[in-house]
């Protein structure tokens, strides 16, 4: 998880597209973490597993109040047929 949190961090300065890029501390030039503390390992076994989390993820803005997010990069799953 760690390495993960690092190289992405290190690809979104280098793409100039780390979230809180204004937030760069003037002195040091040092980046706010733009990720959370720890992680959460979660398997997802079927295809109602993929879809709840797909539900979660889609769902987290709206309840802290804030609109729906829509990435370019995110395509829609499509589940296989069973």
């Amino acid at each position: 998880m760690l390495r993960l949190k690092a190289a992405s961090t290190t690809r979104l300065i280098e793409a100039d597209l780390h979230p809180l890029r204004e937030c760069r501390d003037p002195e040091t030039g040092k980046y706010p973490r733009c990720w959370s503390q720890g992680g959460w390992k979660v398997y997802l076994d079927s295809v109602e597993d993929i879809l709840r989390s797909i539900r979660y993820v889609e769902d987290n803005p709206l309840k802290e109040g804030k609109p729906r997010q829509s990435w370019q990069c995110v395509t829609l799953y499509q589940a296989p047929f069973v």
